[in-house]
């Protein structure tokens, strides 16, 4: 019984507020009615929720994939800080690494002028013990000859006694030379001993030296290796990050593209004032795998090209801002399209550089992008006239309006109310004239409204 009670309910709600109605269209003075059920108008309601339910639904989905896009950015950015403190790391340990091979190379070399010097004294050392020996057998051979003589002169006569005396004299003399040179050539000897144990020392400590530096190299080694290993993962990370944000980033670009494409323009004509001449860029130097690159220059590279794909990702998205893809009416019918058409007055063919909106006289008329108002007023035959410059080249026109809401000079914002639909100047009946225009060129407003179409679903 509740449920027949509600149906009744909503029965006689759909009839109060949705009746039967009929659309009325006017073209070269034929006139058609097109009925409009209550079944069809219940449909559209429904359509109408449930759109706005997918869009609400869209946009909250396109802000949570913005924030998790900031998040991955910080991460990059810290890891990033992170890598280039470790290039300073490993600079300063190969530095390190540097002076000590230039202390093992000095210490090489004193430790070869050391046993330079060492083979000189033993060279010293033995010329020294030669003449020693020459010097000992000299005098024995001399002290003999001299015995032989003393002995023949002693025993031939004394008269050469006085002269054996003094040869005796002679002899302590030469004997008390050889024993001076020979405490010279003992101390000598001494003084060499010693340099060759201060030698000996100095080789030594130069030799432990030498291996504290090895080893110490060997850990440096290793822990260059470990860093090494560790900088190619985080790398690797790094890099994964990177080329999906960037095909994030590309997949956004193709889909803002194609819905700027559908207004008949090139996004890339936009972007840059050129002519495409391909579709997706792809590109950014060439850096071949194991060619000796300094660290990190891949990284780099695929970071400068995500930050060439952001920065054309933000000038679409500054674009979609301004294209004027919203209708200028909420509820409206096409009475004239853009392009050659026979003129409604003198019935000649002309060229109609706009779309004539019919709808419901001093229906709102509305912004469809943010801008600036450039001209409010009465002009010519476009009777009251609103033309609107949301830069990037596009200006859009309302032309036949009842009633004006904005001034020259004026800020708008989109689907701010500006007007009210009539039918002022050269008109046959309440109607809105409507252009868009890029860079002074007329276009085809019905291609924008179609694109805004699946520019606002998604």
């Amino acid at each position: 019984m509740r449920l027949k009670y509600i149906i009744r309910r909503l029965k006689r709600l759909f009839d109060a507020y949705l009746p039967d109605r009929e659309l009325v269209m006017r073209t070269d003075g034929k006139v058609w009615f097109v009925k409009i059920s209550k079944k069809i108008q219940i449909a559209g309601f429904i359509l109408i929720i449930v759109t706005s339910g997918w869009g609400i639904f869209l946009s909250f989905s396109f802000f949570v994939s913005g924030k998790v896009i900031e998040a991955k950015e910080k991460e990059i950015l810290k890891t990033r800080i992170v890598y280039r403190g470790l290039l300073t790391e490993i600079s300063n340990y190969q530095s390190k690494f540097t002076i000590l091979t230039d202390d093992l190379e000095k210490s090489h070399d004193s430790m070869l002028g050391l046993v330079e010097k060492n083979a000189n004294l033993q060279q010293n050392l033995s010329t020294a013990k030669s003449k020693l020996v020459s010097s000992k057998r000299r005098f024995k051979t001399e002290l003999v000859s001299s015995k032989r003589q003393y002995e023949t002169e002693l025993v031939s006569s004394k008269r050469r006694q006085d002269e054996i005396a003094t040869i005796k004299g002679k002899l302590k003399a030469k004997l008390k030379d050889i024993e001076h040179r020979m405490r010279s050539l003992n101390s000598h000897n001494f003084k060499l001993k010693g340099n060759l144990s201060s030698i000996s020392g100095s080789l030594e400590s130069a030799l432990t030296e030498r291996n504290s530096a090895l080893m110490l190299n060997e850990r440096l080694n290793e822990r260059t290796s470990e860093l090494l290993k560790y900088l190619e993962n985080l790398q690797n990370s790094e890099k994964n990050v990177i080329a999906r944000l960037t095909l994030t980033t590309v997949d956004e670009i193709g889909v803002l593209e194609k819905f700027i494409s559908r207004t008949g323009i090139q996004p890339k004509q936009l972007i840059t004032g050129k002519k495409r001449t391909s579709t997706l860029g792809q590109g950014g130097p060439f850096l071949e795998v194991g060619q000796g690159n300094e660290p990190g220059a891949f990284l780099k590279s695929s970071v400068d090209i995500l930050g060439a794909r952001l920065d054309q990702l933000s000038k679409l998205k500054r674009l979609v801002g301004v294209i004027p893809f919203s209708p200028p009416l909420e509820h409206f019918s096409i009475s004239s399209h853009f392009g050659k058409r026979r003129d409604p007055i003198n019935k000649r063919w002309a060229m109609h550089y706009g779309l004539d909106m019919t709808g419901f006289k001093k229906a709102n008329v509305y912004a469809t992008s943010p801008g600036k108002v450039v001209k409010s007023g009465h002009k010519g035959k476009y009777g009251k006239f609103i033309e609107i410059d949301h830069g990037g080249g596009f200006k859009t026109r309302y032309g036949h309006l009842y009633k004006t809401f904005v001034k020259r000079g004026q800020e708008v914002k989109f689907r701010q109310k500006i007007g009210l639909l009539g039918s002022s100047g050269r008109s046959t009946g309440p109607h809105l004239h409507y252009e868009v225009t890029h860079n002074g060129k007329p276009k085809n407003p019905w291609r924008f409204i179609k694109a805004g179409k699946y520019v606002y679903k998604n």
